[in-house]
């Protein structure tokens, strides 16, 4: 009886070691992924910018250096120029069907 205990405690111990590695290199994997993710990211510029430190951009709604049509958005006066996006394709002259 005590030789059987001892065995499903060994394969127990097994387990759990077993889990415990995949959990530290499911952690490490994390650690390595989010590491490449954030060297991506222009961390200068971005801290500038969370902190507040960059200079913020003013908004003139009236001068000679303003295009009329953006004078009349930031105003009001004026409705917003639309875009529409065809999403049909257009086929070539001269292409066989």
């Amino acid at each position: 009886m005590l030789d059987v205990l001892g065995a499903i405690g060994s394969l127990l111990v097994v387990l759990l070691l077993i889990a415990v590695a995949i959990a530290v290199i499911a952690v490490i994997a994390l650690v390595a992924f989010v590491v490449m993710a954030g060297s991506m990211l222009p961390l200068p510029r971005l801290w500038r910018r969370l902190t507040g430190r960059e200079r913020r951009l003013t908004v003139k709604l009236s001068g000679e250096s303003v295009p009329e049509r953006r004078r009349g958005e930031l105003s009001g006066r004026t409705p917003r120029l639309r875009r529409h996006f065809s999403l049909e394709v257009r086929r070539r002259r001269g292409a066989g069907v």
